[in-house]
């Protein structure tokens, strides 16, 4: 018997950069993924206090090495990580993953700490804000990045992307990944059991690779991918969340409308077993839906998203407040973000819509986001890392009174006591278990 881990990239290696390396020059010297040449412009545009300048530059190179890094598990694979199925293997990887995403997958893969990545999101929107300034207004208001900003930027790139070594990441998972579709799995496979015990985020990764590729192959491939799903899903449901379930019975609705006898056979059987025709929709309205929370959370995490936001919330509230179930996780996250802004504010003509939608959502509903949603939700719980959406957040507790409500997990509890007396550092600190236990620990597993 030998050990080992389902780790994707070891974040718990030794420290990159040295307590104590404070100056710009020497900083530069540690990312080993830059040229000699490299590291010389950034230290002279550091020392000439073109800091805008140097950081575009290290952000720049910085994403370049962590897309290039996620590539390498195929665009096939974070198309299913990221739920864009229509990713091909020759779409080109910076056109078909932003920053922000690239960022998730990072943490998500173990790339990097939870923690290290809301450093990496929060020089994101630093580097985004100052970057978007018209040249104009950064002239007259005095609005520059402060060196100490500009700083903070360089270790946190070096720390997680540059100074690391290029390595393969994801191998355990990506091998485990390709034997869901090219053997069929036993019950007493060391994989499987590993799995029951992976962190939540390997349950929901393991639902959408099975279900994107019933939905589009045939053959073997197919006759594999169900044979494992019929094993998996009742090991799995009781773990479930009730989005995963959703999505299940919404590829079922999918498959039977298509025709696709096999496809449908095969997850019908598996329902069956779970007693989960419950989780079967109404497709065509759920899909409205879904498109258009899609188009809110796109408009969002884009550029100028304060001005953008506007035309796809009318969309959706044009659509009507009784939200279908199948859709309502993802439009409950949609809505929150504008409602909740990031580090710079919200916006003024997104918010109020969102509000309108907020408060259609009846105690029942707010629950189930609690209950089912939010622990899953690491859009809306990496917001609450930030000062203005967490003040947005503490509004929105006492709004709607969620200290009414039955919650289940103890830290979506805490959270709401902690909300109710706007205890700050009460409120992060069970922010950060929640976002914890979404990204899990490392597991091992014993492989015969």
């Amino acid at each position: 018997m030998t050990n080992m881990e389902l780790t994707l990239w070891d974040s718990s290696q030794k420290e990159i950069l040295p307590a104590g390396i404070n100056t710009p020059a020497k900083i530069a010297e540690y990312a080993k993924q830059l040229s000699l040449r490299e590291r010389k412009q950034i230290a002279q545009s550091f020392e000439a206090e073109n800091y805008e300048v140097a950081i575009n530059y290290v952000w720049n190179k910085a994403m370049a090495a962590l897309k290039k890094e996620l590539s390498t598990l195929g665009m096939k694979f974070l198309g299913e990580m990221l739920n864009k199925p229509d990713l091909k293997e020759d779409d080109n990887v910076f056109d078909a993953v932003t920053d922000r995403e690239a960022i998730r997958l990072a943490a998500e893969l173990g790339m990097v700490t939870s923690t290290e990545a809301m450093r990496l999101r929060q020089a994101h929107e630093l580097t985004t804000h100052f970057s978007q300034l018209e040249a104009m207004e950064s002239d007259e208001q005095n609005v520059q990045m402060q060196s100490e900003e500009a700083v903070s930027i360089l270790k946190t790139c070096i720390r997680n992307i540059l100074g690391k070594p290029k390595i393969n990441v994801a191998t355990e998972f990506v091998e485990f990944r390709d034997a869901l579709l090219s053997e069929t799995l036993k019950s007493d496979d060391y994989r499987v059991s590993n799995l029951l015990v992976s962190p939540y985020f390997f349950h929901k990764l393991t639902v959408s690779i099975l279900l994107a590729n019933i939905k589009k192959n045939i053959g073997a491939k197919l006759q594999n991918a169900l044979a494992n799903f019929n094993l998996i899903i009742p090991e799995l449901w009781d773990r479930l969340r009730d989005t995963e379930k959703w999505q299940i019975g919404h590829t079922y609705s999918e498959v039977h409308a298509a025709g696709q006898s096999i496809a449908t056979s095969g997850i019908k059987a598996a329902l069956l077993k779970v007693k989960g025709f419950d989780y079967v929709p109404e497709t065509l309205r759920s899909d409205t839906f879904i498109k258009a929370a899609e188009n809110v959370i796109k408009a969002h995490e884009g550029m100028n998203n304060f001005f953008n936001e506007e035309s796809p919330m009318k969309v959706l509230v044009k659509l009507g407040s009784t939200i279908p179930g199948p859709s309502f996780s993802i439009c409950a996250s949609a809505i929150l973000s504008v409602r909740l802004g990031n580090s710079y504010g919200h916006s003024f003509s997104g918010s109020p819509l969102a509000d309108e939608l907020l408060d259609s959502f009846t105690p029942e509903r707010w629950e189930y986001y609690l209950n089912q949603c939010l622990p899953g939700d690491i859009r809306i719980l990496e917001k609450l890392t930030s000062e203005k959406p967490q003040q947005n957040w503490f509004r929105l507790v006492q709004k709607y009174e969620f200290s009414n409500l039955h919650t289940k997990n103890k830290d979506v509890t805490h959270l709401i006591t902690s909300s109710v007396s706007q205890n700050k550092a009460k409120a992060q600190t069970y922010i950060s278990n929640l976002i914890q236990a979404y990204y899990g620990n490392k597991k091992k597993i014993k492989k015969s």
